[in-house]
């Protein structure tokens, strides 16, 4: 199955209420013009460092327990960073998600194989780590049967979903990565105002996603620019 399709998919099982982060090179140009919400939409963020998605993600997950994360990582970034799934197994929070999109391949960097082109199967590992459901998939039917059991059981789950190595169907975004740093903390802020204010209950999460920061009178950080 191809990654596009794979996107266009899970696009309609997700919300703009949902946060996102997202990997870089080509899944982060099929993510960006397939999200949910568009352009006006920027719940999505993309850490600039190869191995940080889902540990991104899953801080995201602790300090806002009452908000759907779904991590969009790849093979080549849980192979830098593969102690994060012990530490996903061992942490475990029920409302996050993590999806891994594995070609075999580096794409963005010219095609060099990672090691999941030979023998090493990233949905054992995360099974070996801890983490409680897990699910490889290789078919569009088997993605969004495990997609939907994902967003419905109260279980972190981990979907490995095996993609070939092809590249986006369009390049390009609207931003420089900083500025999305910016929009997606202003997103949460302006997200937990209305969610919060409809309870008539005070924010107390606290946030930094970038930069020095210092408390807001929403009880969140807001990143000096």
């Amino acid at each position: 199955m191809q990654r596009i399709d794979v996107i266009r998919a899970l696009g309609p099982h997700v919300t703009t209420d949902d946060l996102f982060v997202c990997g870089l090179g080509a899944l982060w140009d099929d993510w960006w013009n397939h999200r949910p919400g568009g352009a006006g939409a920027d719940n999505t963020f993309a850490p600039v460092i190869l191995g940080s998605i889902s540990s991104t993600a899953l801080g995201l997950a602790i300090a806002l327990p009452h908000r759907r994360i779904v991590a969009l990582d790849t093979d080549g970034s849980i192979l830098m960073n593969a102690g994060i799934l012990c530490t996903l197994g061992a942490e475990r929070p029920p409302n996050l998600t993590v999806f891994v999109f594995d070609n075999g391949i580096y794409e963005c960097i010219g095609g060099p194989p990672t090691h999941t082109a030979g023998r090493v199967d990233l949905a054992a590992i995360a099974r070996g780590a801890g983490c409680p459901s897990v699910t490889l998939t290789a078919s569009i039917y088997d993605f969004l049967t495990a997609a939907a059991e994902a967003f419905e059981n109260k279980v972190m789950s981990t979907i490995v979903a095996k993609v070939e190595a092809v590249g986006p169907d369009h390049y390009g975004m609207d931003m420089h990565l900083p500025e999305n740093a910016f929009r997606f903390q202003r997103y949460i802020l302006e997200r937990q105002k209305v969610s919060k204010r409809s309870v008539g209950t005070p924010l107390t999460e606290s946030i930094t996603m970038f930069g020095d920061s210092q408390p807001t009178e929403t009880g969140l950080c807001s990143s000096h620019e």
